[in-house]
């Protein structure tokens, strides 16, 4: 029979304080959460789950048990009418921690407010510690040290080797023997950290964990590797506490950042209905529109956009947004922005002091692939996309699509440049798109493309870049106020 964990409590808080309840990555214990014993500064009860074999249980080596983790946590819960409460899992620990919360709805227990989650695959990918269970005490040990940042010192400390080793060996097996099963989404958002350097996490795959809500989603990116909380403790937290209260806001860029938005226009009436938000121009669009689908999507995406900038500090009014010579929006300072859309799908990304494309598709057939390959591919593309079995057409042909589209917006090019005179032959699923170009628009090889997994679409981003910490966010209903323009008296 497996016992149910305790907990050890890490802060001083007030009563009443909400909980936030941790579990650590694979072979770590209560120490992997030191860097918050101070951090929250009352803003939480933070408990951390004592794993099986690890925290004074050396005697009580066990399995992994979500079922018993999320007992635990249901008795440690107040009243329903009592304080909110969070779960953060990092690394194998967000694997763990989502099952948990699954058990807890099967239990009954009401929800957490928030799942944060850290430096880990969205639960349908294998975790790369299930991979190395074959591997000898050794060669385990030089894996999560090269590949997971773990400090050097492991090699020459006999007594940790000792503690670590197996609890990294339970966890491996609770890894390996891991199946994701299909179940109703989340009620509440997932709010997911990733690492900039993390040599196994990149950050565009962990955008897979907002196909696991039906609520907001949210990635932030630290210019960290897979265990930062050792090392941007402090800046997590701080991201937590502002996310939890409802006291944070967006921030300008960073010069390495991209913000990236994501609105579903099918979840957001209220702004689809908001066309006393428009220009004059946009209204006098909007009711050209014979259908009213089309009508909403038009209505939704420039109230969305207007909405975001004003959030990003640029007033706009009911005035018509600047345009760049080329047609490349402009706000007047140096934040920059690239928005899509297709269909109720609408992607928007803002930079500060640099360029970026955005580009997003909504997975769905197309409809004339020969069309498509003559007007969109240079030859290399078209044989690698004749080549292709006819079930892996769509994705690719979508992935080159979204990148060039991207490319374009960003280099401010647009419509003026053939598709089929730069692409992205050879280029692999995952990677960073480098594109080859004719000799005329040579410029368009200084863009890099990554691509966002977006569930039923695809999304690209173009940046001259090869690497930028990227913040995502769904847009939910009530999010991003409405702008009410005074009438002149």
């Amino acid at each position: 029979m497996l016992l149910d964990p305790p907990f050890a409590s890490l802060t001083r808080s007030l009563p009443g304080a909400p909980l936030l309840f941790c579990i650590p990555y694979a072979g770590g214990d209560v120490s992997a959460f030191w860097a918050w014993r101070h951090a929250f500064e009352g803003a939480f009860d933070v408990r951390v789950v004592m794993l099986p074999g690890r925290d004074g249980r050396i005697a009580r080596p066990g399995a992994l048990a979500p079922e018993s983790i999320a007992r635990s946590i249901a008795a440690h819960l107040p009243p329903v009418a009592g304080p909110a409460y969070a779960i953060y899992g990092h690394s194998m620990g967000a694997r763990l921690a989502f099952e948990v919360v699954r058990e807890l709805r099967r239990l009954g227990a009401h929800p957490p407010l928030r799942l944060y989650v850290g430096a880990a695959h969205p639960p349908e990918r294998q975790e790369t510690l299930a991979r190395w269970t074959s591997l000898d005490d050794e060669e385990l040990l030089d894996e999560v040290i090269h590949r997971l940042g773990a400090p050097t010192e492991l090699r020459s400390q006999p007594e940790v080797k000792a503690l670590l080793v197996p609890a990294l060996r339970t966890d491996m097996a609770w890894l390996r023997g891991y199946r994701h099963t299909r179940q109703a989404p989340l009620s509440h958002p997932i709010v997911a950290f990733a690492g900039a350097h993390d040599r196994e996490v990149v950050d565009p795959s962990m955008l897979g964990w907002a196909r696991h809500t039906s609520s907001g989603f949210r990635l932030h990116t630290l210019d960290a590797g897979h265990l930062f909380l050792n090392t941007h403790g402090e800046q997590v937290a701080r991201a937590i506490a502002e996310d939890f209260h409802g006291t944070g806001t967006p921030d300008q860029p960073g010069e390495d950042d991209v913000h990236v938005w994501l609105a579903d226009l099918a979840r957001l009436p209220e702004a689809c209905a908001a066309v006393g938000e428009l220009s004059p121009k946009e209204a006098a669009r909007a009711a050209r529109f014979r259908r009213q689908e089309h009508k909403d999507w038009y209505v939704g995406r420039s109230v969305v956009l207007r909405r975001l900038l004003r959030d990003y500090g640029v007033e706009t009014g009911v005035e018509e947004l600047r345009i760049k010579p080329g047609g490349k929006p402009y706000t007047g300072t140096d934040l920059t922005f690239s928005m899509s859309q297709s269909g109720g799908l609408v992607l928007v990304a803002l930079a500060w002091g640099r360029e970026v494309g955005a580009d997003v598709e909504r997975i769905r057939p197309l409809a004339n692939e020969q069309a498509f390959c003559e007007g969109a591919l240079d030859e290399r593309e078209a044989a690698e996309f004749a080549a292709l079995p006819e079930e892996l057409r769509l994705q690719s042909a979508l992935r080159t699509w979204t990148a060039k589209e991207a490319v374009l917006k960003a280099s401010g090019d647009g419509l003026r440049v053939d598709p089929a005179l730069f692409g992205f032959a050879g280029q692999q699923p995952g990677a960073t798109w480098v594109p080859e170009a004719a000799p005329e628009v040579a410029r368009l090889a200084e863009w890099r493309v990554t691509h966002l997994p977006l569930g039923r679409a695809i999304g690209a981003l173009a940046v001259r870049s090869p690497r930028f910490r990227l913040r995502f966010e769904t847009v939910r209903q009530g999010q991003t106020e409405p702008h009410r323009v005074e009438a002149a008296g």
